[in-house]
């Protein structure tokens, strides 16, 4: 497969539309979010579509710039570092977001909404790994 930088953009734009949308959550504050199903599933599956589309992103720019496979979504994140697409303390912040993506894909019946809340102040890493991995396509146009 050859890198697609559209295929790679069109992931980091629904990242950034997500962070728009779970910002405005987070600014609810916790009683008024814990009071709030609604909130709390927008919040849950806000979180888990971007973070699935910063894997999908950088699972794609492993494969197709790289040429390598991660075998799973836990290596994606450890693998960009290792090939210089973000850096080291990036990637030890983000080291638990495929982890908290299958929670909430797989384990949807028992989702701590406390957890998610808490996940919402780490949005800036979100941004940060969407911004990263755009810095990095946007240098590797220009090779």
């Amino acid at each position: 497969m050859n890198l697609r930088a559209d295929v790679v953009r069109e992931r980091l734009a629904l990242v950034r539309r997500n962070v728009a949308e779970l910002e405005r959550l987070a600014a609810l504050g916790r009683p008024a979010f814990a009071s709030n199903l609604r909130e709390q599933w927008a919040a849950a599956y806000g979180l888990q579509t971007a973070v699935q589309a910063l894997l999908d992103a950088g699972a794609h720019v492993l494969s197709g710039h790289f040429k390598d496979a991660p075998r799973d979504y836990g290596e994606i994140i450890p693998q960009l570092a290792a090939r210089g697409v973000i850096s080291a303390e990036l990637a030890e912040r983000m080291a638990g977001a495929s982890g908290f993506r299958n929670i909430l894909v797989h384990e949807y019946g028992a989702v701590d909404f406390a957890l998610v809340f808490d996940k919402l102040a780490d949005l800036g890493d979100l941004e940060a790994l969407g911004g990263a991995i755009e810095r990095w396509l946007t240098g590797a146009a220009a090779r």
